[in-house]
């Protein structure tokens, strides 16, 4: 589907004799990369030229070769920088230091027919004029000789068992006797013009083949690199000398003449032929050469017209079998061709650079892109048109009907002339319908041919005007056409001089006429319109600048593509303009910068950017500026605004239908292939839905699977206010169904389709987990008022069992009831009972509609549900006469039972009335359905209290005392609900209840709850009891004393009159606690002080261990019996971070030893760090404990005392203070907190706990968190 476009054109001269160029060759010295021309002529003068035809050196070998000579072939060898020339009698010299040196590396007596070196510049074959072959090392070293002449077939001679042999084949209506008819190979009459030799390698340098004539027939043999020979051709008649062996290697090209056709013919290495095409040419044309672009993907034949002497190229491609001519270049008799080449350079971008030079030294250079010729429409009315080149043919394909593979088309046009180009009217002049299918083509004899489409399906096309340019000698002197304006074309001129002009030309009637010529700075490689402007252009200079044309005025642009690109394309997105071109080495620049490598392919569809890329992706994105950034930022970030997807290996992008899903690619051998991308489809879909054409919406999702919520997540609050005319659009009582039944509570824009909606903004009150309740209900509403609802039951059923309730079942059950009662009064309905019930059983499981009309008591309907289903009536009629023989409110029961609606159940087993209460009891206890039970029955019957009781032994074993006493409370159960109180400590509820109780039971009451409370050292609670139901004064503020409840003892002896008391029992009592404070206080200080120099004596130790001994004790093996035999032995060590261990008896022992003090242990600087974190803890705990005994002993005048404890405890802290950032480490913290991290990271399940300074907890790694409190008396 790609035409060969003419991308770049620059033309040069080489002053020459009369007698013209005798052997030219081009070729790159690795540091002018634009490449030099290499010419020998007839009196052996050897010129070399730069590309602007200056002459950089030139040697005369006339003087130092033998007489009557001339050249064969020239060659230009670039590592040794030297020229490499063979002459006709024998010698070969070699040029080298720019001219300067020139030397004889020898001489062949018997004289050279031809002379090639390999594709590497490695080994050179020559062969002599008694048709001897000698391949030479770079050397210039003998390698191997062979005898063309030699009637050997090569080292791979064909082996044949008998299989295909002709006399064994089919011949069809040739009939048996064709296969005994043998075919003879005869001389041809002209063999004395067919005596050339010809040389041809393979790309790869590893095989060459060389063309000779033997006994008046054209055969070849082909060789390996060291000379062997290894096949020799079959022989066919009419083969002329042509031969040139395709760079990839995989067939060798040949012409030949037979009696009723002129065709290029092909061999496999191995000799055989393997297919060939026709030339088109008349019968006096011959082809005087072949050759292959770098790439392999140009064919170019040089022929010439014998009677009039005109030549012309013909430049062939190849897809899916067939051999395309793209186009025809024309000389005339005063332009005769001296040599054809393809440049040779590396660079891809040069792939398909054309050199021809002309005898009188003319030297044309003309670079060809692969360009798909397409119309340029972006609406509807566009056919997507892709025309094809095929010498004087066009095959023209509309794929917005249909996707014809090439090389057929949806119509094929026969021009009268070969066409080398095709120009679509661009997209800025698509105001009438047909004008974006409109295109003209330029042929080779200088005619223009406009075409319009007169028919869609099939597709017809008809020629409107024809246009005859002026002739002019210089080929491609107007080239890039383009279509500008309806009336108006534009192209690119080169005159004589080299400098190029851009022309614009206005059309009237069949006329044309040249309107503007403007001067450029460069040659033009490619003309885009402005995407909103149809007056005004962008021109893509062969530097990469971009020029803006308008009215004779250029203007260059700020952005500039580093390259020139062959595909160049602009976009507007909300009046800013992006350039978007690809290069040649497969760069996608955006505005100069490149945004993507390795991309093969882009197209600018109506809504979206395409792109494909070398790792076989399709890449979608949106032409919104956050689309644009989300493909500027791809290499670097995913994101949800690019789609992606695989393709076909090697598949590019040939159209896509605009305003249409369809995108086609076509894969490297040449057939297509047609996608619908998910992005394309949902921006069709969402304007469909904008538009209100649900029809059309639900036809392409469910053509393309795609998922049925869209149609309501799209625009929630649009559905909604036009739910009739969705229920209008869809007739099909089947889709509307469908789409209920695809309902789901999730919005599907911010899920599977979210890279399509990733600008959409949030529906306000959009409830999307009651979605499906609320279509269901409004499709429901708005179906029950239409006056086709008779027709809409199926869909009606669908919105009950979408919502999945009982209740809505249950509905949908009676609305077939209602139609079997209609049906049974002779009415004719749309849908009927039975389909109707059969449609809900094929969405229900008919196990849960049996239920459900079971649960509705209506036995009718039970077995109207069981006869449509495949249940047993054997299952149901007993059990259906077993419930008709019971009263109606144990019916329900058991109907209810049997359906596992207890709390149902319970409701009919009550009123079943005081027989049942023994059943009713029964089924509360099995079904703990207690409460129930109790809302629907009286305090005052036996039954309520029963229930009562075993629910409070219910909660009881629940340990929910506080409830059970609460239950039995209700039920005028005090004793119990007491007990449950007094469990729960909740002694205020318990004395409620126990108030009225005789005084000696609520002191035992008061006892218990004291003895608990004083467990829990809820002291306060207790001492409220003593104070205030207990009546023993005394002893209650014996317990305030032994509690240190000092004030509480001071108050109750104050109030009670006690006062020997404070004598007798709390100043003793105080006096000893203060003792026991001051000795707790000072051992704290002792123990803090040494530990802390300890560990610092530790750290120290440990430090120097390190420095001096590199030995790792984290594999040291002391605690080898602690090991698990399958766990891995890690860190021993203190900063070891996890061990395995055997069972929990082997952690406790290792945890006893993490926390040991002893000396010279592993864990001692563990150990001591949990120490005192432990220390500095319970000391400051004792602030208000110290703070309550020394109000108190201030109370009896001991001010003395209460000075030294709080000075003692206070100095303390302030050692334990200034001593936290020595012992807590910003080291130690990392350290521990790395450990930790290392440990968590065990696989879960392995036997492996965490060790040493990784099993401190986590507020142990850290300083003790201080908070300050008011805890210090005032003595001064």
């Amino acid at each position: 589907m790609r035409n060969l476009h003419l991308w770049d054109i620059s033309n040069g001269n080489i002053p020459v004799e009369s007698k013209g160029l005798q052997t030219v060759y081009y070729g790159h010295d690795g540091i002018n990369s634009s490449g030099d021309l290499y010419v020998c002529s007839h009196n052996l003068v050897v010129s070399c030229y730069n590309g602007n035809g200056d002459i950089k050196w030139n040697v005369d070998l006339s003087g130092t070769s033998s007489p009557n000579n001339y050249s064969v072939n020239l060659t230009y060898l670039t590592l040794p920088n030297t020229l490499c020339v063979a002459l006709k009698n024998g010698e070969l010299f070699t040029i080298s230091d720019s001219g300067k040196t020139c030397d004889l590396a020898g001489v062949f007596d018997v004289g050279l027919s031809v002379m090639e070196w390999s594709p590497d510049q490695e080994l050179l074959v020559l062969v002599t004029k008694n048709l001897k072959t000698i391949l030479m090392s770079c050397t210039f070293d003998p390698m191997n000789e062979v005898d063309l002449l030699n009637e050997e077939f090569g080292l791979k001679q064909f082996i044949t068992v008998g299989w295909g042999k002709k006399e064994t084949q089919f011949h069809g209506s040739e009939g048996k006797q064709a296969a005994k008819l043998k075919s003879e190979i005869i001389a041809d009459a002209n063999t004395s013009s067919n005596n050339t030799v010809r040389i041809t390698w393979r790309g790869d340098g590893h095989l060459y083949a060389i063309g000779f004539t033997m006994d008046g027939i054209r055969r070849f043999k082909v060789f390996d690199r060291e000379g062997n020979l290894q096949y020799t051709s079959e022989k066919q008649q009419g083969l002329e000398s042509n031969l040139a062996w395709r760079p990839s290697g995989n067939v060798i090209a040949t012409t030949q003449r037979l009696s009723d056709k002129y065709v290029v013919t092909f061999f496999e290495k191995n000799g055989l032929k393997h297919g060939e095409f026709i030339i088109p040419v008349n019968a006096t044309t011959c082809v005087e050469q072949l050759a292959w672009s770098s790439d392999s993907e140009i064919l170019t034949l040089q022929c010439r017209e014998i009677d009039t002497n005109y030549q012309k190229l013909l430049l062939f491609t190849t897809g899916n079998y067939h051999w395309y001519l793209k186009q025809t270049l024309e000389f005339n008799p005063n332009q005769q061709i001296s040599k054809i080449i393809w440049d040779n350079n590396f660079d891809v971008a040069n792939s398909k650079k054309l050199h021809i030079i002309l005898d009188n030294g003319q030297h044309f250079t003309y670079s060809w892109i692969w360009n798909v010729d397409h119309s340029t429409g972006q609406t509807d009315k566009d056919d997507a048109l892709v025309a094809v080149i095929d010498g004087p043919k066009i095959l023209v394909t509309g794929f917005r009907q249909n996707v014809v593979p090439p090389p057929m088309a949806a119509t094929e046009i026969k021009c009268e002339s070969f066409i080398n180009s095709i120009h679509f009217a661009p997209c800025a002049i698509n105001d009438e319908y047909r004008k974006t299918n409109r295109f003209f083509v330029y042929t080779a004899d200088h005619t223009l041919v406009f075409y319009e489409q007169t028919q869609k399906f099939p597709l017809k096309l008809e020629v409107i005007k024809i246009i005859q340019l002026d002739k002019y000698d210089l080929l491609f002197k107007y080239y890039n056409w383009y279509w500008i304006k309806p009336n108006m074309l534009m192209c690119v001129m080169m005159d004589n001089e080299h400098g190029y002009h851009l022309v614009e030309y206005n059309i009237e009637d069949d006329k044309i006429k040249k309107e503007n010529v403007t001067p450029l700075p460069e040659a033009v490689t490619r003309i885009q319109s402005h995407p909103t402007d149809s007056t005004s252009v962008f021109l893509q200079l062969r530097n990469g600048e971009i020029l803006w044309y308008t009215k004779e005025k250029l203007e260059i642009q700020n952005i500039m593509f580093p390259v020139t690109c062959p595909n160049f394309n602009i976009i507007s997105i909300k009046e800013d303009l992006y350039f978007i071109g690809l290069s040649h080495k497969g760069n996608l620049l955006i505005n100069g910068a490149i945004a993507l490598n390795n991309v093969s392919s882009f197209f600018i569809h109506t809504h979206f950017l395409l792109i494909t890329t070398l790792q076989h992706l399709l890449l979608c994105v949106e032409l919104t500026k956050s689309g644009i950034s989300a493909i500027m930022e791809y290499q670097k970030t995913q994101s949800e605004y690019i789609y992606k997807r695989k393709i076909e290996r090697g598949a590019k992008l040939i159209i896509a239908v605009p305003n249409d899903i369809r995108t086609i690619f076509q894969l490297p051998r040449g057939n297509l292939e047609c996608i619908q991308p998910r992005p394309l489809a949902l921006k069709v879909i969402g304007e469909y839905l904008n538009s209100l054409k649900y029809n059309e919406a639900f036809d392409l999702m469910r053509k393309q699977r795609i998922n049925l919520n869209l149609i309501y997540d799209h625009n929630p609050e649009q559905f909604i206010k036009d739910i009739d005319v969705f229920l209008q659009s869809i007739t099909n009582n089947s889709w509307l169904s469908l789409f209920l039944s695809d309902l789901e509570n999730v919005d599907v824009t911010k899920t599977m389709y979210s890279s399509s909606y990733a600008d959409k903004m949030t529906t306000a009150n959009y409830e999307i987990g009651n979605k499906i309740k609320k279509i269901c209900d409004i499709i429901r509403m708005h179906l029950t008022q239409r006056s086709d609802a008779d027709s809409k039951i199926l869909p009606l059923l669908t919105a009950f069992v979408k919502k999945n309730t009982v209740e809505d079942l249950e509905t949908a059950l009676s609305l077939i009831k209602d139609l079997k009662i209609k049906e049974s009064g002779g009415l004719k309905l749309c849908v009927g009972s039975d389909e109707a019930l059969k449609y809900l059983l094929y969405m229900v499981d008919v196990n849960r509609l049996f239920d459900v009309a079971l649960g509705m008591y209506d036995f009718d309907l039970v077995l109207l549900v069981a006869t449509k289903s495949q249940k047993d009536p054997k299952e149901y009629v007993p059990m259906l006469n077993e419930l008709n023989e019971m009263d109606e409110n144990y019916r329900r029961f058991t109907i209810n039972k049997h359906l596992k609606k207890f709390s149902k159940a319970i409701q009919y087993l009550v009123k079943c009335g005081p027989e049942k209460y023994d059943q009713l009891k029964t089924f509360v206890k099995y079904h703990s359905l207690y409460r129930e039970a109790l809302s629907l029955l009286s305090p005052d019957e036996d039954v309520y209290k029963d229930i009562s009781d075993d629910f409070g032994l219910y909660l009881k074993l629940k340990k929910e005392f506080i409830k059970a006493g609460i239950i039995y409370e209700r039920a005028n159960n005090s004793e119990k609900a007491v007990e449950c109180y007094k469990e729960a400590l909740e002694w205020e509820l318990a004395i409620k209840v126990a108030h009225c109780w005789s005084k000696e039971k609520l002191k035992n009451v008061c006892g218990d709850l004291i003895n608990g409370l004083k467990e829990e050292k809820r002291h306060h609670e207790a001492l409220k009891i003593f104070e205030q139901y207990y009546e023993n004064h005394e002893e209650a503020i014996n317990y305030a004393i032994e509690n240190s409840q000092y004030k509480t003892a001071l108050r109750l002896c104050t109030q009670y009159n006690l006062f020997h008391l404070k004598t007798e029992r709390i100043l003793p009592t105080l006096l000893d606690e203060y003792k026991n404070l001051k000795n707790l206080i000072e051992k704290n200080c002792s123990d803090f002080v040494k530990y802390k120099e300890r560990l610092f004596i530790v750290r120290e130790n440990k430090i120097k261990t390190s420095a001096t001994d590199n030995y790792d004790f984290s594999y040291t093996n002391r605690d080898s019996d602690l090991y698990s035999d399958a766990g891995s032995t890690l860190a021993s060590s203190s900063r070891g971070s996890s061990r395995s261990f055997r069972s929990s008896k082997n952690r406790r022992k290792h945890e006893r030893k993490v926390a040991s003090l002893k000396e010279g242990s592993q864990y001692e600087d563990i150990a001591l760090v949990m120490t005192l974190h432990n220390l500095v803890t319970t000391t400051f705990d004792l602030r208000m404990p110290i703070k309550e005994v020394n109000l108190a002993l201030c109370c009896f005048e001991k001010d003395e005392e209460a000075f030294i404890l709080q000075t003692l405890l206070e100095k303390l802290l302030t050692i334990m203070k200034d001593s936290l950032r020595d012992i807590w480490t910003n080291e130690l913290v990392i350290e521990a907190t790395n450990a930790s991290i290392v440990a968590q990271n065990i696989p879960e399940g392995s036997n492996v706990i965490p060790q040493g300074i990784a099993s401190l907890e986590p507020h142990i790694r850290i300083s003790p968190i201080i908070s300050d409190i008011n805890w210090k008396l005032d003595f001064d």
